[in-house]
């Protein structure tokens, strides 16, 4: 299962938003076999616009994740900070990633 959700988060907000959700997907993707990626970006031209990139080994997966004490502590922490949500379910074209693929990924975030 492949989602992509698109969040509009009160720049107020911004800072205590990613650190909560990048607690949560360090959290989901050490803890949660069946949540295989979780990728959030901003857009560059407005920053309160995050984008998150979901995939799942299954609906199962999903369901699963909803209940995880780390997802429900992100959905109650972040409610004041989201004036906005969007959730798209997509079908997959192409879906890759390099053997060096986080540690690129790592090194673009602290440039």
């Amino acid at each position: 299962m492949v989602r992509i959700a698109k969040v509009d988060i009160d720049s107020v907000y911004l800072e205590p938003y990613k650190a909560a959700i990048q607690e949560h997907t360090q959290a989901a993707v050490a803890s949660e076999p069946g949540v295989l990626a979780l990728c959030s970006v901003h857009d560059k031209a407005n920053s309160a616009l995050v984008t998150v990139f979901e995939v799942y080994a299954s609906k199962q997966a999903y369901e699963a994740h909803l209940k995880t004490p780390h997802f429900q502590k992100y959905k109650t922490g972040t409610l004041k900070m989201v004036k906005s949500l969007q959730l798209v379910d997509v079908d997959p074209i192409a879906l890759g990633q390099s053997r060096k693929c986080r540690q690129k990924i790592v090194a673009i975030k602290n440039n």
